[in-house]
């Protein structure tokens, strides 16, 4: 068992949401929070053998061995009282590329479309295992049927109702096929593709969960979770789901047009003034 530091801040300022790290040596996780104006807070959970690595950019800080899913399922069931303090809670690998502003942007759309489950999609030079989570530019989101366990987003409820899986595949392999099952009550817009907000994957799949779990059986682990939920030709069929989509929409005409002759305007008044200084 591992102990969960935290540092405490003052109730004015805790976050509504929080990103669970499991990271080793590598974590791309400082580029999450190299703008102080981040609306979340940060759980390391560090893999490596390095003591105390990564502490002194945690909220909550950790240091555990394993897998990613088992050891994120063992540290919720010994620190239960997270999921009740805060409303959305981010999953991401630690190779995963973003700004503070990008996460920032994340949180507010998931809570602004009411999601229950979401991912932010990948960009376009992400490493990556399907197409379709690649950010189609045209899409403020696209509401689906199936994210990856490589960067989920759940707001409570649907954490509650996925958390007694996350044990269920040492690989992980699986439960992306579950989550939407058990997520959402039904509804079709509750599960999103973050378009508006992607990341960037910057290394080969598979990495470091591999190299230091090599009993890891994935195609097992995945099998055996069809099975028990008898999901049937899930992993074929959802990852493919596309129920409704946000586009990105031009402003009418007039008002560009109007924006335009503004702009226009604007230059033309500061060459007027830049030819009377020089005068």
């Amino acid at each position: 068992m591992s102990t969960l530091q935290t540092a405490l801040k003052p109730a004015p300022l805790r976050r509504k949401n929080l990103i669970i790290l499991r990271a080793g040596d590598a974590s791309l996780h400082r580029g999450w929070i190299a703008d102080g104006a981040r609306d979340f807070d940060l759980l390391i959970s560090y893999y490596g053998q390095q003591p105390d690595l990564h502490k002194e950019d945690a909220d909550h800080y950790e240091m555990r061995r394993g897998p990613k899913w088992s050891c994120i399922a063992d540290l919720l069931r010994e620190n239960s009282e997270l999921i009740q303090q805060y409303e959305a809670f981010w999953f991401p690998d630690d190779d995963l590329s973003a700004s503070t502003e990008t996460l920032n942007r994340m949180f507010a759309l998931f809570h602004g479309f009411n999601l229950a489950l979401a991912q932010p999609a990948l960009t376009a030079d992400s490493y990556y295992s399907w197409s379709t989570l690649l950010q189609k530019p045209e899409y403020v989101m696209r509401h689906v049927g199936f994210v990856e366990v490589m960067a989920p987003l759940f707001e409570r409820q649907a954490l509650r109702a996925c958390v007694s899986t996350f044990g269920e595949s040492r690989s992980g392999w699986g439960l992306d096929w579950v989550w939407p099952t058990l997520a959402g009550k039904g509804r079709d817009d509750a599960i999103a593709i973050l378009d508006a907000t992607p990341v960037k994957h910057t290394r080969p799949l598979g990495g470091d969960l591999y190299r230091n779990n090599p009993e890891l059986d994935p195609r097992r682990d995945g099998q055996a979770l069809l099975e028990r939920y008898q999901l049937g030709d899930q992993r074929f069929t959802s990852k493919y789901q596309l129920n409704s989509v946000i586009a990105k929409t031009q402003a009418h005409w007039r008002l560009r047009l109007k924006m335009w002759l503004g702009l226009v305007n604007s230059r033309r008044r500061q060459r007027r003034q830049a030819r009377k200084t020089v005068g």
